[in-house]
């Protein structure tokens, strides 16, 4: 199963999740990096039980949770220095310090979490850890080899101290070494056994910094917790983070679409700008957070757990393979229908399939992959402009262009949108909207152009 870095670089969508979570410890970001692309229900139900049991925790403890993140930002990866330890390595006094210093903030932490409602877990108790390494019991983040371990050492130090012949310092210090050397072993001996205990605690301190992260996220994007379906996708204001960030920007409000999908192929028609391609980027764009585990971008959400999302769009890495648009995106079609014969759940997106060939074949071309992707396990979506595509499935339509708001008025294209339904409706006609025209006459576009464009329709 792939992983969230495996996707990273050939989702867009994932990277902007990744770039607006905010971690406290590098262990976190690494939790969701290795996490997985889930497909077991009962795995995400617990994952959205995690988050909302997070969200609930720290609503109620704000002064707590700055507690909890000042340890986290504090907390180091020492996952390698463990590893050792469970070997049985030589560790220096840099290895020590970090054990040390961990086992302290997995004490401290522990002890804030038990002052509140916190319930998901309990660290291992790693107060002997502490004892072996802090002897003279200062409780501070430091460590070397204290006196205290030996009295043997003890005495050769202060002998060292007051040694007035260089040949005399020098062998104290020969044998010095050798009992710090010897002091080193007997500590690695003592915390073996508690190698395990501390990389558990180390987990469990990742899963919190990723779960606080994400709780975080659900509440700046104002996003849902999914219900877990078997038999349809569901949403009731279903949105798109990063156009919706944008448009914040720009003081303009993203139209929540809402939308019920069945196992049964599904055609989109709608007028240019009217936001087909976004919607299907909004659709993807909630899958992938949801088996990843995240909160969902609308206000209510029912999803089925896929084993592929598929996103295709004339334009797919057509730079990086140097092949035509119709060639690359052919045979990313190809690939997804011999998926589709082994009968896979899968979530199928195409934007404008074809759209760089003739209507005919284009046409032909959205009526032959929609029969062929009927009675299966996927949920397939397909936006298009051309009329005439044939077959028994779902026909939608974006509401689209409010022209009777828009009469003799001339505008321009960002707010033109502000006269869009973006809405989707069914529909039971064949042909395609054609409003290319009328949009064009809007904008103010030449004249002479447009009506050269009309004499040849």
């Amino acid at each position: 199963m792939f992983t969230f870095i495996d996707s990273l670089s050939k989702t867009p969508i994932l990277r902007f999740v990744y770039d607006n979570l905010n971690f406290n410890s590098s262990i976190g970001r690494t939790e969701l990096l290795q996490s997985q692309f889930i497909i077991d229900a009962k795995q995400l139900k617990i994952c959205y039980n995690e988050i909302e049991n997070i969200l609930t925790w720290q609503k109620n403890n704000e002064h707590s949770l700055q507690k909890v993140n000042q340890q986290l930002s504090e907390t180091q990866d020492i996952f390698t220095t463990l590893s050792r330890l469970k070997n049985n390595d030589a560790l220096d006094d840099i290895e020590l310090f970090e054990i040390k210093k961990s086992a302290l903030i997995m004490r401290d932490l522990q002890i804030i979490l038990n002052k509140t409602s916190f319930t998901l877990f309990e660290l291992n108790n790693v107060n002997t850890v502490i004892d072996i390494l802090d002897p003279e019991k200062t409780f501070i983040p430091h460590f070397y080899i204290y006196s205290s371990y030996s009295k043997e050492l003890a005495t050769m130090r202060s002998k060292s101290e007051r040694a007035t012949s260089s040949e005399e310092k020098e062998d104290l210090l020969w044998q010095i070494s050798k009992f710090e050397n010897n002091i080193r072993q007997n500590l690695v001996k003592k915390l073996v056994a508690f190698a395990t205990p501390l990389e558990q605690n180390l987990q469990l301190i990742a899963k919190l910094d990723l779960l606080l992260a994400k709780a975080a996220l659900a509440l700046e994007w104002n996003c849902c917790k999914p219900v877990i379906s078997e038999n349809e996708i569901k949403y009731v204001g279903l949105f798109h983070p990063i156009v919706s960030h944008r448009l914040k920007k720009e003081n303009t409000e993203f139209q929540p679409i809402d939308i019920e999908l069945k196992q049964e192929p599904c055609l989109i028609t709608g007028a240019n700008m009217t936001g087909k391609s976004i919607f299907l980027r909004a659709i993807a764009f909630s899958q992938w957070m949801f088996q990843f585990g995240f909160y969902v971008p609308a206000q209510k959400a029912s999803i089925i757990p896929v084993e592929k999302i598929y996103f295709v769009d004339g334009d797919n890495d057509t730079e990086n393979t140097g092949l035509s648009s119709f060639v690359n995106e052919i045979f990313h079609i190809h690939h997804i229908l011999q998926e589709v014969k082994e009968d896979r759940r899968m979530l199928i997106l195409v934007d404008e399939f074809a759209r760089t060939t003739n209507p005919k074949e284009g046409s032909a071309l959205v009526t032959a992959f929609l029969e062929m992707v009927s009675c299966r396990k996927s949920i397939c979506l397909v936006t298009t402009h051309y009329s005439n595509v044939k077959g028994i499935f779902r026909r939608l339509r974006v509401r689209g262009i409010q022209w009777d708001k828009l009469e003799h008025i001339k505008t321009n294209p960002h707010k033109l949108n502000n006269f869009i339904d973006y809405q989707l409706e069914d529909c039971n006609e064949k042909t395609a909207p054609q409003e290319a025209v009328k949009i064009s006459e809007i904008l103010s576009i030449d004249e002479t152009f447009i009506s050269l464009v009309k004499k040849y329709l």
